[in-house]
């Protein structure tokens, strides 16, 4: 039984590597081992499972399609050894090993940053990884073990726990309004110059009912605080969350409308994936900040 289940790992950390870093020398530097060796194991594999995982060229390296899935499936495998591993030093009382953790926007350069930095004065030997991005990634197939997100479906794959709300809000610089008026109804956006993300249809609530408004304008970023600098600045009507025009709208800066039509908040979640086992150290970060947002 053990023989076989060191078999079937054989080559799986030297595959996984290349794969992760595109070139059997630079895999062969990242383990220690020379290129031969590397080279042979992924060979090996190959001829185990009895089909080509990597396409060779003289200028790189790339996963064939069979490759892909099971450089997925083989990530997952090590990431779960390296955290059993983990998990026995966190049974001696404290919290070791590495955490991926995405999240977007002004919650995650700020408020999500601010929490994993104590989390990390805790536990000094847990090693924390954050990108800040609005891509909605695959979190088992990219390796990540939980992401902060606004608002999502359902979904069979991962578990879900409220943290928060954001209101979104349709907002607009003093000085825009005296050039162009004030929108009265959502109607009113389709006549107005409108700034936003490039997807260009807003949705609100009238009379209990949803509404979506496909809205114009010739300024599109999908970064907040770049819609909020110009909306701030006047070039157009925004609607973006408080997160991001909280401050403009109490110093006055930004004025807000259509309120009566908003829609409901929107919720604020954390996620991950569902697994039979949890590394211990990320279910204590769950709760961490369960607890602080």
């Amino acid at each position: 039984m053990t023989a076989t289940i060191r078999h079937h790992l054989d080559g799986l950390l030297e595959f996984c590597t290349v794969a992760d870093l595109g070139s059997f020398t630079l895999a062969a530097r990242e383990l220690g081992v020379s290129v031969s060796f590397v080279s042979r194991r992924v060979s090996d594999l190959e001829a185990r499972l009895g089909a080509p995982l990597l396409n060779r060229t003289t200028r790189r390296v790339a996963l064939t399609e069979t490759g892909a899935r099971y450089h997925d499936r083989a990530r997952t495998i090590l990431a779960d050894i390296k955290g059993l591993d983990a998990d026995l030093v966190d049974g001696r009382g404290h919290l070791t090993g590495p955490i991926r953790i995405t999240a977007g926007g002004r919650i995650g350069e700020e408020r999500v940053t601010e929490a994993l930095v104590g989390f990390a004065h805790r536990h000094p030997a847990v090693e924390i990884e954050l990108q800040i991005m609005e891509r909605r990634i695959d979190l088992v197939r990219e390796g990540y073990d939980l992401a902060i997100r606004h608002g999502m479906p359902p979904d069979p794959d991962l578990i879900i726990r409220r943290l928060d709300t954001r209101r979104l809000i349709v907002c607009a610089s003093p000085d825009y309004v005296a050039s162009h008026g004030a929108p009265k109804t959502p109607d009113d956006l389709t006549r107005l110059p409108c700034i936003g993300a490039p997807d260009q249809r807003w949705q609100f609530h009238r009379s209990g009912k949803p509404v979506e408004v496909k809205v114009r304008g010739r300024w599109l970023s999908n970064n907040g605080p770049a819609l909020a600098k110009a909306c701030e600045m006047g070039l157009g009507l925004a609607r973006l969350a408080d997160t991001y025009v909280g401050d403009g709208l109490a110093a006055g800066r930004l004025l807000p409308f259509l309120e009566e039509y908003e829609l409901p908040p929107q919720e604020i979640v954390l996620v991950y994936p569902k697994r039979d086992r949890v590394p211990y150290r990320v279910q204590q970060l769950i709760e961490h900040l369960s607890k602080v947002l």
